[in-house]
C-alpha cells in the first residue's frame, strides 16, 4: 500500500483527501494499520493536486487529519 494523503475535511459524511496520486473510482482505501476505511467515489480539483472523495464504511470523524493509504 502507498500513502495517498491526508484527510482535509468531512463533507456530508464523506472524507475529502488531499492527494498527489489519483486512484480509480471504486478503489479501496485503508488506514495506517491496514484496516478498510472506505471507497473512492469521486475526485476533483487541479490535476497537480487533486482531492479524493471517499465514502467511509463507518463514522468519518475519527479519520480527520489522518493519513490514508491505497
Amino acid at each position: 500500500m502507498k500513502k495517498l494523503g491526508v484527510v482535509k475535511s468531512i463533507n456530508e459524511g464523506k472524507l475529502v483527501l488531499k492527494t498527489e496520486k489519483l486512484v480509480k473510482i471504486g478503489a479501496k482505501i485503508y488506514d495506517e494499520e491496514g484496516a478498510f476505511v472506505g471507497t473512492v467515489i469521486d475526485y476533483f480539483g487541479p490535476t497537480m493536486g487533486p482531492y479524493l472523495l471517499i465514502s467511509p464504511k463507518k463514522a468519518p470523524e475519527p479519520f480527520y487529519g489522518k493519513d490514508l493509504y491505497g
